[in-house]
């Protein structure tokens, strides 16, 4: 055998045994490239199975009824929607409300019952591009002055003036525009910001007067006229309610108290944010501040714990626009 042939043949031989090698390598690397996805999407199950949350709506918790929990946080008891119906809020500060049918609410506050009774009801008449609501109330701050006198807060209501049985009716006309987003790909629209306005005229009267003819406190100055049932002021508010991330929420609100003299004007501007701590309650944190004439602290802290019952409201069917 020459030298050219026995290159050749080693040549051949070492072939032969890099062939092999590579389709080992290749069979690996396949292995090991379907095993890697196999991990992932494993590992991706196992998160969602721990998640709380609907991977189609991220304002949703996962479960049987997901798509019954309430995704309503966002409008507040101050825009022109209503809760759904059989459901509503209880709250220890803000207004508590309940709907015996769709788009009408009633409401009142749990914390100033015994000083502050009243209670509200709010009709939608109109929902879609833009929502339009009316809100009729009836309250009295009699006790309030009651309570004052006789643990001698002096500062809200003098000792020797005597307190009026007086009461005071509102009526508010509420337009909310909402602006929607798509969530996860356009499957779900929410809304993730609400403009608000509303116009109201409060008119007090009492069936026992008194010869007090102002109240000097502020948040009482320019609504003096209701307070003690002798006359009446107009409101103008507009309104922002946002959807700041997953489960937190803001509300912003300017309003303007136009009451005349003696009582004068007024601007008042309060902002609360809302944290969603579970799809059944949430807590809220914020201030009420008023500019406008008058003695004693111009801001007031609030804080609020919420209470959540009820499914969301379902869609529109039929030719009448029936609910489900």
């Amino acid at each position: 055998m020459t030298s050219k042939q026995l290159y050749k043949v080693i040549f051949v031989l070492c072939l032969l045994m890099v062939l092999p090698c590579q389709t080992d390598a290749q069979f690996w690397k396949k292995r090991n490239k379907g095993t890697s996805k196999r991990e992932i999407r494993k590992r991706q199950e196992e998160a969602n199975k721990k998640s709380n949350y609907n991977r189609f709506n991220e304002l949703q918790p996962m479960g049987k009824k997901a798509s019954l929990v309430r995704i309503d946080y966002i409008w507040s008891y101050e825009t022109a929607n209503t809760v759904p119906e059989k459901g509503g809020d209880i709250n220890l500060i803000m207004p508590s409300r309940f709907s015996t049918k769709s788009g009408i609410e009633f409401g009142t506050s749990i914390a100033s019952l015994p000083f502050i009774p009243t209670v509200y009801l709010k009709k939608r008449w109109t929902k879609g591009v833009l929502y339009v609501a009316t809100r009729h109330q009836v309250y009295s701050y009699s006790p309030l002055l009651y309570f004052a006198q006789k643990n001698e807060y002096c500062g809200i209501f003098p000792g020797n003036a005597e307190v009026p049985n007086s009461y005071g009716i509102k009526n508010e006309l509420i337009i909310s525009k909402p602006f929607l987003k798509d969530l996860k790909c356009g499957s779900v629209k929410q809304p993730y910001i609400i403009i608000t306005a509303a116009l109201a005229i409060d008119y007090g009267f009492a069936t026992k007067s008194t010869e007090q003819e102002l109240m000097e406190r502020k948040f009482f100055k320019q609504r003096s006229g209701v307070v003690l049932g002798k006359g009446g002021f107009l409101t103008a508010r507009l309104q922002g309610d946002l959807f700041l991330l997953k489960d937190l929420y803001l509300t912003i609100a300017v309003r303007g108290l136009f009451a005349g003299s003696p009582y004068g004007n007024s601007i008042e501007q309060n902002t609360m944010i809302k944290y969603k701590v579970s799809p059944k309650f949430s807590m809220s944190l914020g201030y009420w501040a008023s500019f406008g004439k008058g003695e004693g602290a111009p801001v007031v802290p609030l804080f609020d714990l919420s209470y959540h019952f009820g499914y969301k409201e379902g869609r529109e069917k039929g030719l009448f626009g029936s609910l489900k």
